[in-house]
């Protein structure tokens, strides 16, 4: 067979559409040539045809395949009935012919309407045809055969926002060989996907309608009633029977969603209005629908009742009224079927009339349609043309990202890519847009980058245990998105990762940034500014005092600032917090932001939002003239300031709210032996010493020992690793560990030091009162002041703690007496005692004397200080206490020294009915009662006893000095 298609190319004429002869109208002019010009230049990629319905799309799909030469067409459209239609105008070359594009003697092409699938049958028909025209089921089993793949060259979709579809986009895939040009009034699809291939050509619906391609549309609103449908019933009938007295010959759909309601609506206007009306549904065959329309075009019916059967592709201009019972509620949609009542091209037809009750809530791309106020003429057209535009500068900002393996990332389009709105920002002066991303995040050569906003995009894999897994065996490969974005008019980076630890965050930013910071918290709850009507879904309070024993109290619930008040303000600072608010420019949203430089929203956006959603929040921190003011309660809680310097009197160190929720487990190693373990929570922190620019402590656990630094951006080193954290299904580093997680640091002044975030306390100077110092004559128990406990019995010496027990024991309003000393003890000792209406427990902390002369050592304190300190957090609740006991009593500590057995004691405390009470009690010989003590020690015993003091369920901090 010869080519129909390069035979018949020079009989083309391009006449212009007048009004004294037929011809081409401008949209059918400017696609044809756009196509053309197109293929003189590209042989891969699709070409993708953007004209409004009405505008003449069939003609220009008949004309292409003759522009550009090729031997044989494949046309795919969405419904058997347009796909007959398209059929029968092709084999006539009717609309091109009335057209005057070709003379009406031209040999017509030979066209097959694949009605079934393909089989071997159709093998004759098949080689004989310049045009097969198919559904998408049809065309795909056609588009399988190897016969189609060697024999088709052309591939013309109709409607082809639906070829992201899995169906159609695997026609394509099949026939890749071939030339493909798709057609669409609609350019953008409600599931996000983009239609592959090049935009050519765009009419906007505003030439349409200055052409007179698109014609008046008007909004016709009902209120509603008790019966919506019968209320939208009567308006139709009589909208529709006036504009037939007016001399238009109007033809009316009625639409709704479901079949069933189909039935119902055609029974509702037989009894009800004066209309002849007849359901058409896809479950009828194609020659009961053909029959159906036969009868509305001849005048025999005044309507149909469908399911948006005829939305797409069928044309009938004397269908100007649409009775729509339930609204689309996508853009694509609500455009596809306007258009179908918009057409122009016939005689006698007026405004097209759209007839729906008012609905103030329905929002369409944020366009109220459906209020009674609103004019879709202009709406129409302008959320249109936006909808076009934004997916034009879409496909634009894309092409901006430079693949460095386009074989390995085929599976992964960039405008696929949809993150959640989370971030972690740093502030850096350098940012290497070519560096190579860290090798735990293994990417390979899966990296998009974009150097006009120095962006870059990682897709990483990661084999992972599938939950139901026993085993754990990693055998799920799943993709891994990395974002890394540097913001030059602020020099912040802004990192996404789907993995969210500390640990990954400076991974990734050390590969790009040759120096970089967090963002203090003090900056990034500036990301609240400019908002209004906020509601406080979340929010955290980070103590100042560890009231009632807590650091950190979270609150959650519809709006939580309803529970803070003035006083929470002067115990609490502000926290974490997330919140719904309103933006101007975007109405309702959701933010939260964090001490650990990261914001989030609950939103998901496609890759240009999210990089100009991070853009906006690096222009709120920078902004120094930002004031966030919430309006609401939250407003009392006073925001944390940036850490310039470490203070020289920090004396107290502890673990964060969060590692005491996930309390991880550490393992470590005496010499050769096998690994040990316990709770990180159970360990010792001590602070050794403090510079301006780091601060040294000591983490331990009995005799093992760590000690690390930590610089002025809260990142910890270890001076030697003894301890390995288990956090999840992780090991790591116990400096790593504390870099995520930092620890808490409290000075002498009431300041708290969290991470890069100070918070500033209510410190009043006032002298320690030396008072509640109680002098003990240890010589009289000829005690070894410098031996704090006896490792073994072997030794004879008398330990503080010996001595200490001595005492306890003499006293005979101690019911029980419990020892404890060891890795993560409560206290050295713990007594419990009833009076009338409280059930009292004091922990006493042992600490043995450092110096070799009295008052003289801040040492001696420091360490029982902090011992003391974080012990009130077991007072927070009497269940906490009892757990804490029982855990250490499990572990083989807590032995009841005096008193009974322990089941017994714990009894007696769980159905006490007596208030608990707590004391906390220091012993440290080298604090001398008759001799004055130093500033410094004062400063922080006075701290300390403050700090406890204010703890509600502890009643005082007493001190076991010498005399």
């Amino acid at each position: 067979m010869g080519n129909y298609f390069e035979i018949h190319y020079n009989a083309i004429k391009y006449p212009i559409d007048s009004e004294k002869s037929r011809g081409l109208r401008n949209a059918q002019l400017g696609a044809i040539h756009a196509i053309s010009s197109f293929f003189t230049l590209n042989k891969k990629d699709a070409a993708i045809v953007i004209m409004p319905t009405g505008s003449g799309k069939t003609a220009v799909l008949m004309l292409t395949p003759y522009l550009i030469r090729k031997q044989r067409v494949l046309v795919v459209t969405r419904s058997k009935m347009v796909c007959g239609q398209i059929a029968e105008d092709f084999s006539e070359l009717r609309t091109l012919c009335v057209a005057n594009v070709f003379n009406t003697s031209i040999k017509k092409p030979n066209v097959f309407e694949l009605e079934h699938l393909y089989t071997k049958e159709y093998q004759k028909d098949l080689e004989q045809a310049d045009v097969i025209v198919a559904t998408p089921s049809c065309a795909l089993s056609l588009s399988e055969s190897d016969w189609a793949k060697e024999n088709i060259d052309l591939v013309e979709v109709d409607e082809a926002h639906h070829t992201p579809a899995k169906t159609w986009q695997q026609i394509l895939v099949n026939l890749s060989a071939a030339t493909h040009v798709l057609f669409t009034a609609t350019p953008f699809r409600l599931d996000r996907k983009e239609l592959s291939g090049e935009i050519v050509y765009d009419y906007p619906l505003s030439k349409a309608y200055e052409d007179g391609i698109f014609g008046e549309i008007q909004y016709v609103p009902v209120e509603s009633g008790m019966d919506n449908d019968l209320c939208i019933a009567k308006r139709t009938e009589e909208v529709l029977l006036n504009d037939r007295k007016a001399g238009y010959e109007h033809y009316l759909m009625v639409r709704t969603d479901t079949k069933v309601s189909a039935e119902k609506l055609e029974e509702l206007y037989k009894d009800n209005t004066s209309l002849k009306l007849s359901k058409v549904d896809s479950s009828m065959s194609n020659s009961k629908v053909k029959h159906i329309l036969k009868l509305l075009r001849s005048g025999e019916l005044d309507g149909i009742v469908c399911v948006d059967m005829l939305g797409e592709g069928y044309d009938f201009p004397n269908l100007k009224i649409a009775a729509i019972h339930v609204p689309h509620k996508s853009l694509a949609s609500t455009l596809q079927f306007i258009g179908r009542f918009a057409r122009t091209n016939a005689k006698n037809i007026g405004k097209a009339k759209f007839i729906a009750v008012n609905n103030e809530e329905l929002e369409i791309e944020n366009n109220l349609l459906y209020s009674k106020d609103a004019v879709w003429q202009d709406m129409i057209i302008g959320m249109s043309e936006g909808k076009n535009k934004s997916e034009q500068q879409n496909r634009n900002y894309y092409k901006e990202y430079v693949v460095e393996d386009e074989r390995i990332l085929e599976n992964v389009p960039v405008h696929a890519i949809r993150p959640n709105c989370h971030v972690k920002i740093y502030r850096s002066m350098s940012f290497d847009i070519n560096a190579e991303f860290p090798e735990v995040c293994n990417v390979a050569g899966r990296i998009l980058r974009n150097k006009q906003e120095n962006t870059v995009v990682g897709i990483g894999l990661e084999y992972v245990s599938p939950l139901w897994m026993g085993s754990g065996d990693k055998v799920n490969l799943e993709y891994i998105l990395y974002i890394i974005h540097y913001q030059t008019q602020t020099h912040m980076v802004h990192i996404y990762s789907q993995k969210h630890s500390e640990a990954m965050y400076d991974e990734l930013v050390s590969s790009f940034c040759d120096s970089y910071d967090p963002i203090p918290k003090s900056e990034i709850y500036k990301v609240l500014g400019k908002l209004k009507n906020f509601e406080i879904f979340n929010s955290g309070m980070l103590s100042k005092q560890s009231q009632s024993g807590e650091s950190y109290r979270i609150m959650a619930g519809s709006d939580v600032s309803d529970a803070i008040d003035k006083d929470s303000g002067r115990m609490y600072s502000a926290g974490h917090a997330f919140c719904k608010a309103v933006d101007d420019a975007e109405g309702d949203i959701t933010i939260g932001y964090s001490s650990a430089s990261k914001v989030w929203s609950s939103a998901y956006k496609d890759l240009k939002d999210y990089i100009q959603w991070c853009d906006g929040l690096g222009k709120k921190i920078a902004n120094k003239d930002i004031k966030v003011k919430t309006n609401t309660n939250f407003d009392f809680l006073p925001q944390p300031k940036a850490l310039v310097e470490y203070p020289e009197d920090i004396f107290y160190a502890d673990f964060t709210a969060e590692t005491y929720s996930c309390d991880p487990v550490i393992k470590y190693r005496r010499k050769e032996s096998d690994y040990e373990c316990c709770r990180l929570t159970d360990a010792m922190v001590v602070v050794k010493n403090c510079e301006k620019t780091k601060v040294s402590v000591e983490v331990s656990v009995g005799e093992i020992s760590e000690n690390l630094e930590c610089d002025i951006k809260a990142r910890y080193r270890s001076l030697g690793n003894r301890f390995i954290v288990c956090s999840g299904k992780e090991e790591i580093s116990m400096d790593k560990f504390l870099t995520e997680q930092p620890l808490i640091y409290k000075t002498v002044k009431d300041m708290t030091i969290t991470g890069i975030d100070v918070i500033e306390g209510d410190f009043e100077s006032e002298l320690f009162d030396s008072n509640i110092i109680e002098g003990i004559d240890w010589k009289h128990y000829d005690t070894n002041l410098k031996l704090e406990f006896r490792k073994n019995d072997s030794d004879t010496r008398v330990s503080i703690q010996d001595a200490l027990y001595k005492i306890l024991e003499a006293d005979e309003k101690f019911k029980y007496i419990i020892y404890d000393h060891g890795s993560g003890e409560m206290a050295d000792y713990i007594t419990i005692y009833e009076t009338d209406n409280e059930l009292v427990v004091e922990l006493y902390h042992v600490k043995k004397m450092g110096s070799s002369s009295y008052n003289n050592s801040v040492g001696d304190v420091y360490e029982v200080s902090g011992q003391a300190i974080k012990s009130v957090t077991w007072f927070t609740t009497k269940g906490k206490l009892l757990e804490k006991f029982t855990s250490r009593h499990n572990a083989g500590h807590c032995i009841v020294k005096k008193g009974g057995n322990f089941k017994t004691m714990i009894k007696e405390i769980k159905t006490s009915g007596k208030v608990l009470r707590g004391c906390i009690c220091i012993v440290q010989p080298g604090i001398k009662k008759s001799k004055a003590i130093p500033d410094r020690i004062q400063e922080v015993l006075a701290a300390t006893d403050s700090y406890v003091k204010k703890a509600g369920k502890v009643n005082r901090l007493r001190i076991m000095g010498s005399i």
